[in-house]
């Protein structure tokens, strides 16, 4: 009779030469999987960066544009990207009104750009007063997209006549630091109330 010889199968797991070949396969996987990672978080960044530049230009705008709404006064001087508001006051003939309203009160405004101390970006400063030494910056210093100010310009348009129409042009550009994208925005505000326009050129 014939003997059934049983044969052991071997279940060692991967020999030399099966790690030789599926090591380099692994090691290209890694570093495609970490390349795309990569990528996406530098799109996202600079998708973020893109953002804050979007909204802090937007911010500074409409602040400046509701403020220039209410203003009796207005000054300019393009050179610094300087803008001095004066608004409403009715303390000549207080004794008039019974009441005070929003309007009667007294109030300055600055808008002016400052230079960070060892960074290349321009901040806009909002301040009560011109010598007013402390800092409000409401544009840049912000982790997620560092913007600088490039220009703020001021004019007073008018008509095809040459008269004043107490319209106030503002030409606003800033750039992203990140992504170095500039983003220029433009708007007319009508002062229904401003009585004084200095340092304005006219277009």
């Amino acid at each position: 009779m014939f003997r059934k010889l049983k044969v052991k199968k071997s279940c060692g797991g991967f020999v030399f030469v099966e790690l030789a070949i599926s090591l380099p396969l692994i090691i290209l996987l890694m570093y495609g999987l970490a390349s795309v990672s990569l990528k996406i978080f530098e799109l996202s960044k600079n998708q973020l960066a893109d953002y804050v530049l979007e909204e802090e230009a937007h911010y500074l705008l409409e602040r400046i544009t509701h403020q220039a709404r209410a203003a009796k006064s207005v000054n300019a001087t393009n050179s610094l990207n300087t803008v001095e508001f004066f608004f409403h006051t009715s303390a000549e003939d207080t004794l008039l009104h019974e009441e005070l309203t929003i309007d009667d009160v007294c109030e300055t405004q600055w808008y002016m750009p400052h230079k960070k101390k060892g960074s290349q970006a321009v901040t806009v400063n909002a301040k009560r007063q011109d010598d007013d030494s402390r800092l409000n910056p409401i544009t840049g210093d912000n982790s997620f997209g560092e913007t600088t100010l490039v220009k703020l310009k001021f004019s007073e348009l008018r008509n095809a006549s040459g008269e004043d129409t107490n319209v106030l042009h503002i030409t606003l550009e800033m750039k992203s630091l990140v992504t170095n994208r500039k983003l220029k925005l433009s708007t007319a505000v009508f002062m229904p109330a401003c009585e004084s326009k200095s340092g304005l050129p006219h277009e």
